[in-house]
C-alpha cells in the first residue's frame, strides 16, 4: 500500500510478485555487500597469518607486543564506528562504503612497509578506524531493502562469507608465501599485506558504480518493483516508519534499554568470535599438531559455521524468530568450549569441541545483530543503534585480542575458561532481552490506546518503535 492523496493505493504485488523480486534483489545486493565484509574480514585477520609467516621476528615484537598490534584495531574501530554511520545516512552508501575501503586498502598495502612495533601499531589504529563504518554500515543498507523476516539469513550470509575468507585465508596465506616470501626484498608477510591491500583497493573502485543505494534510485528496479519493495517496508514498521533525520533519534537510540542490552550480549560472543578467529591456528598448534598442519586444520571449524550460519539464519527467517535460535546457538558454543577446557581429552575430543565452538558462534553474530534491528524503527535510530552495539561488540576485540597469551600455550586454559564465562554472561543477557521484549508487547496489546494518550500528532508519529502497532520480534 502507498499513500497518494491521502489515501491508501494497492500497488499489487502477491506473494509470486514478491518472491520474484526477492530474488532479483539477492542476485543484485547480497553477493557484492559479501565480497566487501570478506575483503575487511581477511584484512582484519591476515595479521594472524603475517605471524606464522615470521612478522613478529621481522619487526623484533617481544612479549605481548603481538597481542597489542592485535586489539588496538579495535580502538579505530569503536572510536568512528557511530560517526561513520552517520555519514552513511547524510551521504549514500554507493560513495561511503567504497570510499573508507579505497582508506582501509591503502593503509593494509601500506603495512607492508611497517619497520617497528610501533609503526605497526598506527597501521592496524587506522585499519580499524576505515574498515569501521563497513559492517554496521552494510547491516543498516540491508535494513533498507529488506523487511524484518527476511534479514537475519541476508546477514547471515554475509557473516559466512566471512567465515569462509577464515577457513581459507591460512591456505591463500600459504601459497602467497611459498612462491613470493623475497620477491623484490620483500618478506612473505609483507606480500600478504600487498595483495590484500591492493585487491581491496581495486574492488572498492568497482563497487563505486555496482552499489545501489536505496530502492527508489534502482534503476534495474521497474517503477511498480521500486513501489513494492517501500510498500513491503513501510508494512513491516505500521506506524512506526519514520524516514527522515533528526538528532533526536540518534539520542533516543543513546538512550535505549535495547540498544544496550543487546550490547552486553554481543561483546560476550565478540570476545569469543575475535579471540578464536585471530587464535584457533594457534590452538590447533597447541594441540600436538605442526604448523603446516596447524593451517589446515584450522579450516573446518571456520566451514562448519559458515553451514550453520545460513542452516540457523535460514528457519530463524522463516519462523520470525530469533531468541530461541541465538540461545541454542550459545549454548552449542558453550558445551565446545567446555571440551576445551576438560583436562587430559584426547586431541580428537579437543579438536571437536573446537569445531562445535565454531559451529555454535558464527550464527550467532548474524542473529544477535538482525535481533536488535528487527526492534528498531526508522533509518536514523536503526543505523545509530546498530553502530553502537557493533562498536560495543568491538571492544570485545580489544579484550580478544589478550585472552590468549603465549605464556598460557599449548593448551590455553586461561583463555578458554575466559570466553566461556563471555559466552554465559551473553546467554543470561540474551534470555533477559526476550524476557523484557515479551513484556513491552504484552504491554502494547493489553491497552494501545493508553500508549498514545496526551501525545499529539507529530509526537505519536515520532514513536517509532514504541508505537503499539510496532511489536517486538521474539
Amino acid at each position: 500500500m502507498s499513500k497518494e492523496k491521502g489515501k491508501l493505493v494497492d500497488r499489487g504485488g502477491g506473494p509470486e510478485e514478491e518472491r520474484r523480486l526477492l530474488k532479483k534483489m539477492d542476485i543484485r545486493l547480497i553477493p557484492l555487500v559479501t565480497l566487501l565484509y570478506v575483503l575487511s574480514f581477511l584484512d582484519r585477520v591476515n595479521i594472524g597469518n603475517a605471524k606464522l609467516a615470521d612478522i613478529e621476528v621481522d619487526l623484533g615484537l617481544r612479549g605481548d607486543q603481538y597481542n597489542w598490534a592485535i586489539g588496538i584495531f579495535f580502538v579505530g574501530y569503536v572510536i568512528f564506528e557511530v560517526p561513520s554511520n552517520i555519514m552513511l545516512v547524510k551521504t549514500r552508501p554507493s560513495t561511503w562504503l567504497p570510499t573508507i575501503m579505497i582508506g582501509w586498502g591503502t593503509v593494509m598495502t601500506l603495512t607492508a612497509i611497517v619497520k617497528s612495533f610501533e609503526g605497526l601499531l598506527v597501521a592496524r589504529f587506522f585499519l580499524g578506524a576505515f574498515e569501521a563504518g563497513l559492517f554496521p554500515g552494510i547491516v543498516f543498507f540491508i535494513t533498507m531493502w529488506y523487511i524484518r523476516s527476511e534479514q537475519n539469513f541476508r546477514i547471515g550470509l554475509i557473516v559466512s562469507g566471512s567465515a569462509l575468507a577464515g577457513a581459507f585465508s591460512g591456505l591463500l596465506s600459504y601459497i602467497i608465501v611459498l612462491h613470493l616470501d623475497g620477491t623484490y626484498g620483500f618478506s612473505g608477510w609483507q606480500w600478504i599485506f600487498i595483495i590484500d591491500g591492493i585487491v581491496t583497493i581495486l574492488v572498492a573502485f568497482i563497487a563505486f558504480f555496482l552499489i545501489t543505494d536505496y530502492p527508489g534510485t534502482a534503476m534495474w528496479l521497474t517503477e511498480e518493483e521500486r513501489h513494492l519493495i517501500t510498500d513491503r517496508l513501510k508494512r513491516d514498521a505500521g506506524d512506526a516508519y519514520a524516514p527522515h533525520f533528526t538528532m533526536n533519534y540518534v539520542l533516543e537510540a543513546i538512550r535505549d534499554w535495547k540498544v544496550w542490552n543487546a550490547s552486553l550480549v554481543y561483546i560476550g560472543i565478540t570476545i569469543a568470535m575475535f579471540s578464536f578467529s585471530f587464535f584457533n591456528p594457534a590452538i590447533v598448534n597447541g594441540m600436538g599438531f605442526d604448523e603446516v598442519t596447524s593451517q589446515l586444520l584450522a579450516a573446518p571449524p571456520f566451514l562448519i559455521g559458515c553451514i550453520d550460519t545460513i542452516v540457523v539464519t535460514v528457519l530463524s527467517d522463516r519462523l520470525s524468530k530469533r531468541g530461541p535460535f541465538l540461545f541454542g546457538c550459545l549454548i552449542i558454543s558453550i558445551i565446545g568450549y567446555i571440551l576445551l577446557i576438560i583436562p587430559d581429552l584426547p586431541t580428537a575430543g579437543k579438536y571437536t569441541g573446537a569445531c562445535i565452538v565454531g559451529g555454535g558462534l558464527f550464527p550467532c553474530v548474524p542473529t544477535t545483530i538482525t535481533w536488535l534491528n528487527n526492534n528498531l524503527a526508522g533509518n536514523v535510530k536503526r543505523a545509530t543503534g546498530s553502530a553502537i552495539m557493533i562498536a560495543f561488540g568491538n571492544v570485545g576485540g580489544i579484550i580478544a585480542a589478550q585472552v590468549y597469551q603465549p605464556k598460557d600455550s599449548p593448551d590455553y586454559q586461561t583463555g578458554h575458561v575466559i570466553t566461556l564465562c563471555c559466552l554465559i554472561v551473553s546467554l543470561f543477557s540474551a534470555v533477559l532481552f526476550y524476557v523484557f521484549l515479551r513484556r513491552e508487547n504484552r504491554i502494547k496489546n493489553d491497552d494501545p490506546a493508553k500508549l498514545l494518550e496526551g501525545k499529539t500528532d507529530t509526537e505519536i508519529k515520532d514513536m517509532g518503535d514504541l508505537h503499539p502497532t510496532f511489536i517486538y520480534s521474539l
